[in-house]
């Protein structure tokens, strides 16, 4: 009724926990629908996709000024990467990260932008996103797997989207 203990979260928060827990739905993707042992999946670069997904979408979509969006994407990602990469199963350190997640955000940026078409998703180019993604985390082809992308590419699609809704609706 009064809500005394209750603690709205801020921007930041709310971010954090969509990216956090984007990586597990990536995760079940991989598992599920691609058939990977969890052992075998590289997390950290399902954080650097979840963080690129985020960068992407908020970059262009808030409503905030771009030194404010730059300035809170940069934080997020340093938060996520302080958070995330202990549970990697790597050991690298957030020094080492944050060039790696600087290049990976560059591949990513442009193969999302390319999924977009003026009235929804390009099916090819999610396709391609999903075959980059897959290659970038179990680090091997994705010619082995072409059927289990024509299923993942639309969950990836939806991923992306659910990011879109997440802005419109949250922050």
């Amino acid at each position: 009724m009064f809500n005394f203990f209750k603690k709205d979260k801020d921007a930041k928060e709310l971010i954090m926990d969509q990216v956090v827990g984007g990586q597990s739905v990536l995760l079940k993707i991989f598992q599920d629908i691609f058939k990977e042992n969890a052992n075998d999946v590289k997390k950290k670069e399902l954080t650097y996709f979840a963080l690129a997904v985020f960068s992407y979408v908020y970059l262009r979509l808030a409503q905030s000024p771009a030194q404010e969006k730059e300035t809170l994407t940069d934080q997020v990602a340093l938060d996520v990467l302080i958070k995330s990469l202990p549970y990697c199963g790597e050991n690298i350190s957030t020094k080492e990260a944050i060039p790696e997640y600087q290049k990976r955000y560059k591949e990513y940026d442009a193969i999302i932008g390319a999924i977009f078409k003026e009235n929804g998703f390009d099916d090819q180019a999610c396709i391609t996103l999903a075959m980059h993604l897959y290659e970038s985390v179990m680090g091997k082809s994705a010619n082995q797997k072409m059927i289990e992308m024509y299923v993942a590419s639309p969950l990836i699609a939806q991923y992306v989207m659910d990011h879109i809704e997440f802005m419109k609706t949250k922050l």
